[in-house]
C-alpha cells in the first residue's frame, strides 16, 4: 500500500474533533499509534493501521479491515513507530493529533520526534489550533489581517518575514520567545533560508 497523505492519532488529548475529522477526510491513510485507536473509535473513524507495543488498548477495537503492526520495542515511542510506518508507505503530507497530554515527558518527546529531520514530511499538528513545521523556501501564510501567529525555531532557523507587525529580515531565530505573538497586517510571507520553523495558529486546519 502506498499513500501520499496520512493522519496519525496519538493517545493524548483530542482538543478539536471537527479538525480531526476534516483531516481524516483529506488523508489517504489513518494510522493510530496504539491508544490513539480509542480516539478513532470515539470519532467513528476506522484506522487503516494500528501500530505500537499495544500496551495502551490499541487492540481493544473491532479489527475488521485494520492492519495491526505490533512492535514491542521499548527503545522507541509509539509515535516513532507510526512515523516509520508512514515513511515506509511513502507519505509526504502528514497531520498528527493527540500530541499533548499524558505527561510532560511524553509531550516533549513527541515534539522532538516530530522535529526529527530524517522523516522529511510536510507536517502539521492539530491541537485546538494548527502548528506547521516549515523548511527552506518561501511560504505564504494564510493569516487574515489581525490574526495572531507565532514562530518557533526547530531548533534554529534563518528567516525573513513580511506582512506582519514585527517583520524579520534574514535574521536568526533560536528556540525561545522571539517570534511569539506576532500579528498579520497584510499578505504574510515567510522565507526560511536555513533550518526549520514551526508556524503556530497562522490558520485553522481546513483539510
Amino acid at each position: 500500500m502506498r499513500a501520499e497523505s496520512a493522519l496519525i492519532l496519538l493517545n493524548g488529548e483530542m482538543r478539536d474533533a471537527r479538525a480531526v475529522r476534516a483531516a481524516a477526510k483529506g488523508a489517504d491513510v489513518l494510522i493510530c499509534a496504539d491508544g490513539g485507536a480509542r480516539h478513532a473509535a470515539a470519532l467513528r473513524l476506522i484506522p487503516d493501521f494500528v501500530v505500537g507495543d499495544m500496551d495502551s488498548g490499541g487492540r481493544k477495537i473491532p479489527s475488521a479491515g485494520i492492519t495491526f503492526v505490533v512492535d514491542p520495542s521499548q527503545d522507541r515511542s509509539d509515535l516513532d513507530k507510526a512515523l516509520d510506518l508512514a515513511r515506509r508507505l511513502g507519505v509526504k503530507r502528514l497531520v498528527v493529533a493527540g500530541v499533548r497530554g499524558g505527561g510532560l515527558d511524553h509531550e516533549l518527546v513527541n515534539f522532538a520526534a516530530l522535529e526529527e529531520s530524517r522523516h522529511g514530511f510536510d507536517l502539521a499538528v492539530i491541537d485546538g489550533g494548527v502548528a506547521r513545521l516549515l523548511g527552506p523556501g518561501r511560504h505564504a501564510l494564510p493569516a487574515a489581517k489581525g490574526a495572531r501567529f507565532s514562530l518557533l525555531a526547530a531548533p534554529r532557523a534563518r528567516v525573513s518575514l513580511s506582512g506582519a507587525r514585527f517583520s524579520l529580515r534574514n535574521e536568526v531565530l533560536r528556540r525561545g520567545s522571539r517570534g511569539l505573538g506576532n500579528r498579520a497586517e497584510g499578505k504574510v510571507s515567510l522565507t526560511v533560508r536555513e533550518g526549520r520553523v514551526w508556524v503556530i495558529d497562522a490558520a485553522r486546519f481546513r483539510g
